[in-house]
């Protein structure tokens, strides 16, 4: 009884963002209800309630009316006001079960996160301190100490056997040299050492704890793991018993409220004077929500039997270890089967503390025992074998298949409706019996149903759609169907045909498939401003009606001036050059001799040459400056 696991999990919890203006509106009348609610769990009970057609939420060819939004407002806290009815009882431990049931993996990579969120303060002091001196140096390697012990789960790092013991572990494995060369190590060097280093002397302390050396303040934990693990069987196995009372009692006051028309084809419904029709879907109701306890406590039993198988690995590996470190003494293997111990403890804890509060949450349901016995009258409480073999003689038969075939029951076939009669599911509005094997299997699209009497299935080979359809019908007004029988794919496969003439049940099929495609190919057309609902339109043509009243102004400070833009504009350096007068000289008249002298006239005039005949001319030529000579 683990079909829920199927369940698409991130579809019911995640909040879908089309309805998000229907959530406001749900919360806005929560609040002024005092209606307690939490998030989560509305987006969960909203998910499940949009999945009826009634509402128009999704359907493309109608359009959407506010009547119907606000009758889905209305039935979203109508199911959210009473907090001890079985029905939101239901949906709270089907929420809380599938957001909270764990993955091994899961956990133990959530409890690295907390233990290093925790220790990150002192790890990065640790790699991050500069070391000058010797007395830094011992410092530091005290936070070591207390890092090493936080994170390995050595003891308590107050106590002071169980720091000198580590520091004997830890002087044991690096000398004064050692240690110096560490703290010189950059960040990241660091950090990897200092895990080796954890490893390491964890390991010197697990094999000193088994060698019977002093081991102060370490915990045994495989005899801690052994204890636990029968507590936690024993506490589900009582909590099943006692929910298997509730589910027995319940489902024998049904039993003999009910009587069988076979000639109409129908289930009457006997009530004794002092039961209401509503009295009568309150047990129901409250059938329903131990049978979603009796599954998740049966879950968590299954998943107890497969930790157990992991635990007596765990502690075969440990000795094995434990015997061959004295050949070779690898410390860091030693130490991880250590850690997966610590995982385990805490995969005990988890599976507890759903389990309490799973059971805490039962017990906030009102009591309707007295209601029960009065329904059951005089007739006997039955579990459901002793139902089972009235009809274990009996074979379900059709003389003339026309839609349906019948097989035998096979170990390992997976049933549908988490093996609850379908006939009484569809006639019976929602009333649970379990279905038996011993009358075969009915196998009709593929899939596989049980019967509680063997007659129903005439009915249901004449028109399978028509019972699929009633049972739709039913998780739709009856929300906490939907994740107890793993019925969400087949609501969503029959959204688009709310009636009974014209519904089919699709089948969902799966295969493995390679598709390769064109990057975008595409372009993506996303409008911001588009608002699905009439009434966003009417508040933004409000708000600019207002706009116009308003006057807009604006003031530039002494501050704001500086974020001005500003640009000067320079002129380039040029290259230029200067041209200069072309050198020039006189040349004078040559003298002749009038001797007969042979004159060696030179090549160019003598500068003293020039310079005589020159005062020669002034001499001869000279006047004063009135003129007279």
């Amino acid at each position: 009884m683990s079909a829920f696991i199927n369940v698409p999990r991130a579809r019911l919890l995640e909040p879908n963002a089309a309805l998000s203006p229907l959530l406001q509106e749900i919360l806005r009348h929560c609040e002024r209800r005092n209606i307690r609610y939490d998030r989560p769990l509305v987006h969960f009970v909203m998910n499940l309630l949009s999945l009826d057609p009634r509402y128009e939420l999704f359907m493309e060819t109608v359009s959407a009316e506010r009547r119907n939004h606000d009758d889905f407002v209305e039935a979203c806290c109508t199911v959210l006001n009473d907090d001890r009815s079985p029905t939101l009882i239901t949906l709270r431990m089907q929420c809380y079960f599938l957001g909270n049931f764990f993955d091994r993996d899961e956990i133990v990579e959530k409890h690295a996160r907390n233990l290093q969120a925790k220790t990150f303060a002192l790890t990065k002091e640790i790699i991050d301190h500069d070391v000058i001196t010797k007395d830094e140096q011992d410092e530091v390697f005290n936070k070591v100490i207390v890092d090493i012990v936080v994170n390995m789960g050595l003891g308590n790092p107050e106590c002071k056997d169980v720091m000198a013991e580590t520091m004997r572990a830890l002087n044991s494995v690096m000398s004064r040299s050692d240690k110096a060369k560490f703290v010189t190590l950059d960040r990241k060097e660091r950090l990897m050492a200092l895990k080796d280093i954890r490893e390491i002397v964890a390991g010197i302390r697990i094999f000193n704890k088994h060698s019977g050396n002093t081991a102060n303040g370490m915990a045994d934990l495989p005899k801690i793991i052994d204890q636990s693990h029968e507590s936690t069987k024993s506490i589900l196995q009582i909590t099943l018993c006692e929910i298997m009372d509730k589910v027995n009692l319940l489902t024998s006051a049904l039993s003999a409220a009910i009587a069988y028309d076979l000639r109409n084809r129908s289930i009457i419904t006997l009530l004794p004077e002092n039961i209401t029709a509503d009295d009568f879907e309150m047990i129901k109701d409250l059938l329903a929500m131990y049978r979603q306890h009796e599954v998740y406590t049966r879950k968590l039993i299954d998943e107890l039997a497969g930790i157990k198988l992991l635990i007596d690995g765990c502690k075969q590996e440990y000795e094995a270890r434990l015997l061959r470190i004295h050949e070779a003494p690898k410390f860091s293997e030693l130490t991880r089967v250590w850690l997966q111990f610590q995982n385990f403890v805490f995969l005990l804890s988890e599976m507890n503390q759903i389990s309490n509060t799973l059971t805490s949450l039962t017990e906030r349901c009102a009591s309707f025992d007295d209601l029960a016995y009065r329904l059951l009258g005089e007739s006997q409480i039955q579990t459901d074998i002793d139902r089972l073999n009235k009809v274990s003689a009996k074979r379900l038969s059709l003389p003339d298949p026309k839609s349906c075939e019948i097989v035998p029951y096979e170990e390992g076939m997976q049933m549908q409706l988490l093996k609850f009669c379908l006939w009484h599911l569809a006639e019976g509005k929602g009333l649970l019996m379990p279905g038996s094997i011993e009358l075969g299997v009915c196998r009709v699209q593929k899939e596989h149903y049980l019967f509680n009497i063997p007659e129903p299935v005439t009915f249901f080979d004449e028109d399978p759609n028509k019972y699929f359809f009633k049972i739709v019908e039913t998780a739709r007004k009856k929300v906490q169907l939907i994740c107890l029988l793993n019925m969400y794919d087949k609501l969503q496969a029959s959204y688009s045909a709310p009636r009974c003439e014209g519904f089919q049940m699709k089948l969902t099929t799966t295969c493995d498939q390679e598709v390769q495609t064109d990057l975008h190919p595409i372009p993506s057309n996303i409008d911001r401003e588009y608002r699905w609902n009439v009434w966003d339109y009417r508040r933004e043509a409000i708000r600019l009606a207002n706009i116009r009243t308003k006057r807009t102004t604006s003031v530039q400070t002494l501050e704001s001036s500086r974020a001005i833009p500003k640009s000067t504009q320079v002129y380039l350096d040029k290259v230029q050059g200067t041209q200069t007068r072309v050198s020039r000289s006189t040349e004078t008249e040559q003298r002749r001799q009038t001797t007969g002298l042979k004159v060696i006239e030179p090549s160019a005039p003598s500068p003293l040459k020039v310079y005589a005949l020159t005062l020669a001319q002034a001499s001869r030529s000279g006047f004063n400056r009135n003129g007279e000579r």
